[in-house]
């Protein structure tokens, strides 16, 4: 199993992309992205969104290296 996590720096928050994906031989078994935003000051984390598509961690974090932070705004906050 392999977890790779990106870090999108902002000025007052980070989202955090966490991807976990695990192979074998024959391709792709158990594919997860979560998407946290972390405060800066106060090192709170919220849960956004959570995608078992592969590669749609990978999307959204260029979404959000390029659109900022506007790119989090079709999302609703996951209970």
């Amino acid at each position: 199993m392999k977890t790779t996590t990106t870090t999108i720096r902002g000025l007052a928050i980070d989202v955090l992309v966490i991807e976990t994906t695990h192979t074998d031989a024959r391709g792709t078994l158990f594919y997860r992205a979560e998407i946290v935003i972390r405060e800066r000051k106060t090192g709170a984390q919220r849960l956004v969104c959570r995608s078992r598509i592969p590669g749609a961690g990978q999307e959204l974090a260029r979404d959000v290296q390029r659109r900022g932070i506007r790119a989090l705004e079709a999302f609703r906050p996951v209970a």
